[in-house]
């Protein structure tokens, strides 16, 4: 019995301490006259090293759109995609993180994880919610390259 009560308590300890070291950030995603379409939560993941965001986005256009990580300062100067400056985050694909579609409820209320196209030793952390921290993500509609809507990954 006090065995069974240690792994217990063992296991609480070992939650509690992923949890309490996983990194996050709230991204507020405004367009770019200004209006606000809502927010993303992100966490690193703990098994992938990865970031996954669970998004609370409303008022957006039915369609298809993609997630890219840029390089600038702010969503006034975004830069370029993250992969030409830095060519080691190619498997990350950053100029199409994610790709998502909005319904015709004008919704978009979904989690999705971000991953490289192959884990190895080489792009396992390369993107976590900590290297995002003060760049631009930006959403686009799929293939039009205009901003529709941007969040700065707040530095804490």
């Amino acid at each position: 019995m006090l065995i069974k009560i240690l792994l217990i308590i063992f296991t609480y300890i070992l939650l509690l301490l992923n949890h309490s070291f996983a990194d996050w950030a709230t991204v507020i995603f405004n367009k770019p006259s200004g209006k606000n379409i809502g927010f993303a939560e992100g966490v690193d993941s703990w098994f992938l090293n990865a970031p996954a965001f669970k998004f609370n986005l409303k008022n957006i256009e039915p369609g298809e759109y993609r997630l890219a990580l840029y390089d600038g300062k702010n969503c006034n100067d975004y830069g370029v995609s993250a992969e030409i400056n830095r060519p080691e985050l190619k498997d990350w694909n950053p100029s199409k993180l994610l790709i998502f579609t909005v319904k015709e409820n004008r919704i978009y209320n979904v989690t999705l994880g971000m991953k490289p196209k192959k884990f190895t030793d080489e792009t396992v952390g390369l993107i976590t919610i900590g290297s995002l921290r003060g760049h631009p993500l930006i959403i686009f509609k799929k293939n039009i390259n205009t901003p529709f809507a941007c969040g700065i990954v707040p530095i804490n």
